[in-house]
């Protein structure tokens, strides 16, 4: 199974059936799921193949690298609390410290949100600490891990849950680097099921009415650590083939293609899932990237997003066409069998163009293998519907 963090677009109800077309029909040859996003596909795909997975983002390369490259067992909860906890400990009591008593306020008006007006001490106490931002952290030269604190707190999550998340990054840091990507991974897992959020970080809720309010002292009420230590007990490692020939790439997938790091692997097989919406994945899970990199970016807009944050022309209606058209030549210019699945209502039919004809200009073999009624996450993009039914095309362009 795939790693569980809420992802736009996963694979995960069609992936064994992607898998058994590309080993059936490809034997033992080496696969690079190139939009690899939370590994749906590749977690098939590894017991049978060596597998290359690539991602823009580092926090989905930090999923891959754990379920298929780490050597070694991963780390159990009592593994982690010893390895974890001096360090843990010392860096959230310098910030508790620091907010003591935004701290208590907060723990009142969470326990107070089921009185008759109790939401509306919330709302207040947050509206106000949003506006002044915690100004009384420590200064940013002090070796205190304070990121998700200051630009996260009482928006994604609560002030407590953010020096949970600061120290245990903080932690992390200073734990053996072999278990890094397990423990990170754990950790991303920890912060998507406490934010108070619609299931994505494009937006943060605002407790602006009873039953809002109710919802989001629910989620701050949520203990990170307790959700960290229960996904590292969680933790399945994939059975895999090669595991130690498995490579996790970061980056453009097209640049990857063209700059050649991946043109030596005899028999490769590339299998594709490029974005195929307006939305810019990056917009939906900037504080996953941020708590992976935790590099104090400059940020933009209430929702604190990345200013360096990236952009696929996949997403943009006047650049689909032409971003499709240089994916699969990369893929054809090193000789590789592609399989790419895409739906029907993608933004590129929407610009007027379709997947089998700008395959075939750089595929002399084009077939659709596979057409799935699958549901499709709206991610708050269409009100009152969680999801909806589209059908997703799977095509196999070969010599």
């Amino acid at each position: 199974m795939a790693f569980q963090v809420r992802y736009m677009g996963s694979k995960r109800s069609l992936a064994g059936q992607i898998c058994a077309h590309i080993s059936d029909e490809n034997p033992g040859a080496p696969v690079l799921d190139v939009f690899s996003g939370m590994c749906a596909v590749g977690a098939e795909l590894a017991p049978r193949h060596r597998l290359l997975t690539n991602d823009a983002h580092s926090f989905a390369k930090t999923v891959a690298e754990a379920l298929f490259v780490c050597d070694g067992p991963p780390p159990t909860s009592l593994h982690a609390r010893d390895e974890l906890a001096d360090v843990y400990a010392e860096n959230a009591s310098a910030l508790r410290q620091a907010v003591r008593e935004e701290l208590r306020q907060e723990a009142e008006v969470l326990g107070r949100v089921s009185e008759a007006s109790g939401w509306r001490k919330l709302v207040a106490f947050n509206d106000a600490q949003l506006e002044i931002r915690v100004p009384n952290l420590p200064a940013p030269g002090a070796k205190i891990y304070q990121l998700v604190t200051g630009y996260f707190s009482f928006g994604y999550f609560g002030l407590a849950q953010s020096i949970e998340l600061d120290s245990l990054r903080c932690a992390i840091d200073a734990a053996c680097p072999e278990r890094r990507p397990y423990y990170l991974s754990c950790l991303l897992r920890a912060a998507s099921e406490c934010a108070a959020s619609p299931g994505h970080f494009a937006q943060f809720l605002v407790p602006r009415d009873k039953r809002t309010a109710a919802y989001i002292a629910k989620m701050r009420t949520r203990s990170i650590l307790d959700r960290f230590y229960r996904a590292l007990d969680e933790f399945k490692q994939v059975d895999c083939a090669d595991r130690e020939n498995n490579i996790a790439y970061c980056g453009d997938a097209t640049a990857l293609l063209e700059a050649g790091d991946v043109s030596n692997i005899d028999g490769l097989v590339i299998y594709a899932d490029p974005p195929y919406s307006r939305a810019q994945y990056s917009r939906y899970y900037h504080v996953l990237e941020t708590l992976v990199k935790y590099d104090y970016p400059d940020c933009l807009g209430k929702g604190r997003y990345r200013t360096d944050r990236f952009s696929t022309g996949f997403s943009l209606r006047a650049k689909v066409t032409e971003e499709m058209r240089r994916f699969a030549k990369a893929s054809s210019s090193i000789g590789a069998q592609l399989y790419l699945s895409y739906p029907t209502n993608g933004l590129l039919y929407k610009a007027g163009s379709s997947v089998e004809d700008v395959l075939r200009e750089s595929y002399p073999f084009v077939e659709r293998i596979a057409s799935v009624p699958l549901k499709h996450s709206t991610m708050g993009g269409a009100p009152g519907n969680a999801s909806i039914m589209v059908t997703e095309d799977v095509y196999r362009a070969r010599f």
